[in-house]
C-alpha cells in the first residue's frame, strides 16, 4: 500500500508553505486553490480552511542509510521531541524502524520515519536527506476496532502489526493509515490528541476504484 496524496486544511497557509518550503526545504507549488509539496512520490495538498481542534499526524520516509544525516540535519531546523530522554525513537521488533519527531504548522506532529525494508545498496554522499513518501497517516475516530473492520472489508486493506481499541495500524512498510481513538494522545507529544478536521487519503496514482467516509470529516479512496 502507498500513499499517494494527502490534503489537509490549514490556517494559515502563507506559514505553512514557509515551513515545508523554507525549513524542510520541499518542493512546494502554490496554486490558486491552496499549495502542492511534494514529498518524494507523494503529494501533500493544502488550503486554505477554518480553524479545528486538535493535530494531525504525518510521518515522512527516509533511506536508513541517511538516518544520522537527517538527525543532525533536523536538528539544526526544527526543535525535536523526544520520548525517554532521547530524540532518536526506536520502532519495535516488528516495525523495525528508527524515528525523528517534530511539530509543523499548527502543531501538526511530523515524524521522519526510516524503514530498514527501505535500506538500498550503497550510500551516495548528500547534504541533505532524501524524501521516499508520505510514510504514514494518522486519525482519530469513535470506535478503532469498527473502523479497521470497515476499512478492511471495503477498501481491502490488511492489518499491519498492531491493533487494540485505542490503536491500529494498516497496511505495510510502504504506507500505512494510523488509526486511534479519537481522545489518544500523539506519541510523543504530552498533550496533542488527533485533528478534527478535513482529511483525504489517497492510496493509488490512478482514479479512486473506492471511497469510504471514515467520519464525516475523514475520506480514504483506493
Amino acid at each position: 500500500m502507498k500513499i499517494f496524496n494527502v490534503s489537509l486544511t490549514v490556517r494559515d497557509l502563507g506559514q505553512a508553505v514557509r515551513f515545508y518550503r523554507d525549513v524542510l526545504q520541499f518542493p512546494v507549488e502554490v496554486t490558486s486553490s491552496g499549495a502542492e509539496v511534494t514529498v518524494g512520490f507523494s503529494r501533500l495538498s493544502l488550503a486554505s480552511g477554518d480553524s479545528f481542534e486538535g493535530a494531525h499526524h504525518l510521518a515522512f520516509g527516509i533511506l536508513p542509510q541517511e538516518f544520522e544525516l537527517a538527525h543532525k540535519w533536523l536538528a539544526r531546523r526544527v526543535e525535536l521531541l523526544t520520548a525517554e530522554g532521547t530524540e532518536i525513537i526506536l520502532g519495535s521488533d516488528e516495525w523495525k524502524s528508527r524515528s525523528l519527531y517534530f511539530f509543523g504548522p499548527e502543531d501538526i506532529v511530523l515524524e521522519f520515519i526510516a524503514r530498514d525494508a527501505d535500506m538500498t545498496d550503497g550510500d551516495p554522499a548528500v547534504d541533505s536527506p532524501r524524501m521516499l513518501s508520505i510514510s504514514e497517516v494518522g486519525f482519530g475516530v469513535a470506535d478503532v476496532l469498527d473502523t479497521v473492520r470497515v476499512l478492511s472489508e471495503e477498501l481491502a486493506i490488511p492489518h499491519f502489526y498492531d491493533c487494540s481499541s485505542t490503536f491500529a495500524s494498516m497496511g505495510n512498510h510502504d504506507g500505512l493509515l494510523i488509526v486511534v481513538q479519537q481522545d489518544r494522545v500523539w506519541f510523543p507529544t504530552a498533550s496533542c490528541r488527533p485533528a478534527r478536521g478535513p482529511l483525504h487519503v489517497g492510496l493509488g496514482p490512478a482514479a479512486p476504484k473506492s471511497r469510504l467516509q471514515v467520519s464525516s470529516m475523514i475520506t480514504v479512496v483506493a
